[in-house]
């Protein structure tokens, strides 16, 4: 009887990728777990997400570095201000591209909004950290849309628009038609999102 990384490598198609869930084997699952990291150690396997694999086709991967050019040239000519990981899959093993969406947050390039969410950053004129081009309202809005759901002015906005409140609203609070739970923003100042 062949190996478990031997079954796992038959099961698995070329130029397919293969959810772990879906791989029927006789055997446990932590030993299914061990087996995939040992083949993604190997070379043999990519791991393209949580739980998601497709064979390596024999190609070195990139390194974090020259992955994290393609990014920033890929975020660079951009005309959206969000990026999702999932943006970048392509470029690299879902590893390779977080280390290096880490390496360009360390740089400034990048800063990170949400598990999973970027946008594109400069240097503060005031205190020189790198902040988010567009406003917190704007990436918020982007980013939920990014999410598949959408955002309509909240309760705050809507009175004072109508002229039945007096007080100005912060900006934060965003109206969405589906429970996100993600916490949105950066360096300590998120949104609010509440249900429609």
């Amino acid at each position: 009887m062949p190996s478990l990384a031997n079954q796992i490598l038959d099961s698995i198609p070329e130029n397919a990728i293969v959810e772990r869930g879906s791989l029927v084997l006789a055997a446990d699952y932590d030993s299914v777990g061990r087996a995939l990291k040992q083949l993604v150690q190997n070379r043999k396997l990519v791991r393209v997400g949580r739980g998601r694999y497709r064979k390596s086709g024999g190609q070195t991967t990139s390194s974090a570095s020259s992955i994290a050019e393609l990014i920033a040239q890929r975020v660079r000519r951009s005309r959206r201000n969000v990026f999702m990981r999932s943006d970048f899959g392509e470029f690299g093993s879902y590893d390779a591209v977080g280390r290096a969406l880490r390496q360009l947050v360390q740089t400034g390039r990048l800063v990170q909004i949400g598990y999973g969410l970027y946008a594109k950053a400069e240097p503060s004129p005031l205190t020189g950290k790198p902040v988010p081009i567009v406003g917190i309202r704007i990436l918020a809005s982007e980013a939920i849309r990014r999410l598949g759901k959408s955002v309509e002015p909240s309760r705050f906005d809507t009175a004072y628009n109508s002229g039945r409140s007096a007080q100005v609203p912060t900006g934060r609070t965003l109206t969405v038609n589906a429970r996100i739970r993600r916490r949105i923003g950066y360096d300590g100042h998120y949104v609010v999102l509440q249900s429609a």
